[in-house]
């Protein structure tokens, strides 16, 4: 009898069971993902928004792929540079994120504590660090319905086997290849898990090389290149989603019995979304709280386009009083560094000319002769490839008072610099990234030097010197290229 029952009552467990997998519901996750959000804290209200309607319809995760900072005085300039937009981020409800290159920018302890200031998880896979700074773990695995998420972090090393960005910024730490630790991180979590999400910060060309490569990630989520996409390459989905968060891409994941049924991919312009009025406040309690950043420091008669603030930038280099009577014939800066899309019409702010280099570049001077100046233009202008150009080669990017030709090839590469100089030594200036970066140290050491001076002191000290501080733009640029 007490088998028959058992017999019964077994079942009418496995029955329930059986009906509860039949009729058992279904979740919806979503994971926001952004990159190179560059401490646009104007954004991070109508992102607040995103967040709160979608953690109506389901469970959230929102990540980012890097960059958050070296964009905004507000952010970049704060008594702990760039904790401002990590404490936003806590209070949005980020999850995970990784590092981009500029998160290195001011250094290991400016980056340590924006890490400790972290209320979600930071990872990179391919950084170890030295000399006490910060240690990351490589990935963190997230659980929502049953379902493990193992988010990889990785950063660019396309700079000589470094991020991006001066060379000073990666002391205490070393860095492994990008795109070979992202595909063996990849294959070590996808055991642990049911869906891999790399946050990359490698740019768009190097995810679909990874991508080409069978990796075993299901979603990379990318950042660097500053592109839009949202595309399946080979068996992996690739989103990015510009920069200065005016686009966010969603993942829209349908669970069931803790197995992932279905996977939607949504990108979603930021710009058209209600800003969340709390948020709202809080940005500008931090925008209030330093009065000399909304300081007027000049006048622009006009609007000045990037070429424009680029020219503005050389004036300003060009016409320091350096010490010794210094006065520079040829000048130069790097179109990279030039953060400002364009001044707009009218009363320009200081926080704007801090928005320009958010770097804190300083500059050099010295004597450089025709022949060596074309020689760090020529190899900027062909690093890379032309089918795989590293993203800010193969184009005008140092931009000088000078004007110059730059005569390409048929393979797309620069043969020659044109000047129409004489051939001998020039007094020269430029922002420290150029000779730290790109110039042969012996040059450097032998024929140039660091002032202390930095681009920022420069542009102000510039638009002081104008009349009523007033601006009239140049929007020329005076580098061009030509086919042989």
């Amino acid at each position: 009898m007490r088998k028959h029952l058992f017999f019964l009552t077994s079942l009418l467990i496995l029955g329930v069971i059986g009906w509860q997998f039949r009729f058992a519901k279904e979740h919806h996750i979503y994971i926001i993902a952004t990159n190179d959000i560059h401490a646009v804290i104007e954004s991070m209200p109508k992102l607040a928004t995103i967040v709160k309607e979608y953690e109506e319809r389901g469970e959230v995760i929102v990540v980012d792929s890097g960059d958050r900072v070296s964009g905004n005085a507000y952010v970049d300039d704060a008594s702990e540079p760039g904790t401002p937009i990590i404490k936003l981020m806590n209070d949005i409800g980020y999850d995970v994120a990784t590092l981009g290159n500029h998160e290195f920018d001011k250094g290991s302890e400016a980056l340590d504590a924006m890490i400790a200031c972290a209320e979600f998880p930071i990872v990179c896979g391919n950084v170890e660090s030295h000399n006490g700074a910060t240690t990351l773990p490589p990935y963190a695995i997230i659980k929502r319905c049953g379902v493990e998420f193992g988010f990889v972090g990785i950063v660019d090393t396309d700079n000589n086997g470094k991020p991006l960005g001066g060379n000073a910024s990666y002391t205490n730490y070393t860095f492994s290849p990008d795109i070979e630790t992202a595909y063996s991180l990849c294959e070590e979590v996808s055991s642990q898990c049911d869906m891999v999400i790399l946050l990359s910060h490698m740019g768009l060309d190097r995810d679909i090389i990874l991508a080409e490569q069978n990796v075993a990630c299901d979603w990379i989520a990318g950042g660097h290149s500053h592109d839009l996409v949202n595309e399946q390459y080979n068996n992996t989905h690739i989103s990015q989603n510009k920069n200065k968060l005016r686009y966010a891409t969603i993942a829209d994941i349908t669970v069931k019995n803790r197995e992932i049924l279905d996977v939607k991919y949504e990108q979603v312009t930021i710009a058209d979304i209600a800003s969340d009025s709390a948020m709202s406040e809080r940005i500008e309690k931090i925008k209030a709280s330093d009065p000399e950043l909304n300081s007027i420091v000049g006048h622009a008669t006009t609007a000045a386009t990037k070429d424009g603030v680029a020219n503005l930038t050389i004036e300003a280099l060009a016409h320091y009083p350096y010490d010794d009577n210094f006065v520079p014939e040829i000048s130069f800066y790097h179109y990279g560094g030039i953060r400002l899309e364009e001044i707009k019409e009218g009363d320009i702010k200081r926080v704007e000319i801090l928005n320009n280099d958010p770097f804190m570049s300083t500059i050099y001077i010295g004597t450089m002769t025709p022949k060596q100046m074309r020689e760090f233009i020529l190899a900027k202008y062909n690093s890379g490839t032309p089918e795989r150009p590293d993203k800010e080669s193969h184009y005008p990017y140092f931009r000088s008072d000078m004007p110059y030709t730059i005569v390409v090839g048929e393979d797309g590469d620069a043969t020659d610099i044109i000047f129409d100089v004489e051939e001998r030594e020039y007094r020269v200036v430029m922002c420290n990234y150029i000779p730290e970066n790109y110039i042969d140290s012996t040059i450097v050491a032998q024929q140039l030097h660091p002032t202390g001076i930095s681009v920022r002191e420069a542009l102000l000290h510039h638009l002081g010197t104008l009349e009523n501080g007033v601006f009239t733009p140049d929007n020329k640029c005076y580098q061009t290229e030509k086919t042989r």
